[in-house]
């Protein structure tokens, strides 16, 4: 029954019992290349994490809203909007239907089903410190390519929804 290379004891002048001849050195050099191994490992997983948050992400906050001549109230959530439309449209109330906030990095696809029936995708195309530039489509009616700068909002008109319109207002993180 042989002796583990672990188990093995070197004599005063240098040499080991219980194994081949020159297994000590062996032994010391696996358990150097196993520690180098790990570094190296170690090395690639912490690369690998300053990659990841170096990662430029998009905030955007997507307001879905409904101009209407029947609800004669602006709802709190639509302020903004209502400040960028009242002089172009005629209308007397904002009713929001929906608010999200997401945070996309570049190609990724974030997709909502509007009341409509139909779905807004929107997928970052490049990403930076000081905007987006964004592709847009809301299926079988819109598809746009824009650039969007922190802070700005973009309303996109969709179509007609109940007793008013559907508009949808993209606002972009500061």
């Amino acid at each position: 029954m042989g002796m583990s290379e672990d188990a093995q004891t070197v004599s005063k002048s240098g040499t080991t019992s219980g194994a081949v001849p020159g297994a000590g050195l062996r032994t010391y050099r696996l358990r150097a290349m196993r520690l180098a191994m790990l570094a190296v490992s170690i090395g690639c997983f912490a690369a690998g994490d300053a990659l990841a948050e170096e990662t430029p992400t998009f905030a955007l906050q997507v307001v879905v809203a409904r101009l209407t001549d029947g609800h004669k109230k602006i709802d709190k959530a639509a302020e903004r909007l209502h400040d960028a439309l009242k002089k172009q449209f005629r209308y007397e109330g904002i009713r929001v239907l929906e608010v999200k906030r997401v945070s996309l990095v570049a190609d990724e696809v974030w997709d909502l089903n509007l009341p409509t029936r139909r779905r807004l995708r929107i997928r970052p195309l490049v990403v930076e410190a000081t905007g987006a530039l964004i592709s847009v489509e809301i299926s079988g009616l819109v598809q746009s390519d824009l650039r969007i700068e922190s802070g700005q909002l973009v309303i996109i008109g969709a179509e007609k929804f109940r007793d008013g319109k559907l508009v949808i207002a993209l606002q972009a993180a500061d």
